[in-house]
């Protein structure tokens, strides 16, 4: 079981290269980026309604006294989203998809290791250690010879 949870990040990096390239079709066709990323959240929202009906979710969980006991920084994740979904489809067509999420990859490894060590965000502080320091040295060394390579 814990290696098939190893295999959905990987298809989930696949899915995302899928998305920037579907989402970037579609704006173009449009010739609107924030117009393809509303359809890209509207199609979403609707999946995520029918697997909530189908699983049986309880609904009830979302009253005034439980949303007013979130913190600020929890809702960022919407806007994260489309600020992610809107800037993949402007950038994308511009430097490509292997550099995009090189650098995208690169950035969030970086500041994984930021959030890990110091516990934000809710996570269990892991400490940093050279290995991890190591890891994304090389990580940025590749998206460095990724650009170097266009040249």
């Amino acid at each position: 079981m814990p290696y098939l949870l190893l295999l959905v990040p990987l298809l989930i990096g696949m899915g995302v290269v899928v998305q920037a390239g579907a989402n970037t079709q579609l704006s173009q066709m449009l010739a609107n980026p924030f117009i393809a990323g509303l359809i890209s959240f509207v199609i979403g929202t609707l999946c995520l309604l029918i697997i909530n009906i189908v699983m049986r979710s309880d609904f009830s969980v979302l009253t005034v006294h439980n949303i007013a006991q979130t913190h600020w920084w929890m809702w960022l994740g919407g806007l994260m989203g489309a600020f992610f979904i809107t800037s993949v489809i402007v950038i994308a067509p511009k430097i490509g998809p292997t550099q995009l999420f090189g650098l995208i990859i690169a950035s969030q490894l970086t500041f994984s290791a930021v959030v890990d060590h110091y516990g934000w965000l809710g996570f269990q502080a892991q400490p940093i250690n050279i290995k991890k320091i190591v890891g994304v040295l090389f990580l940025m060394a590749g998206t460095f010879l990724i650009q170097w390579g266009k040249r």
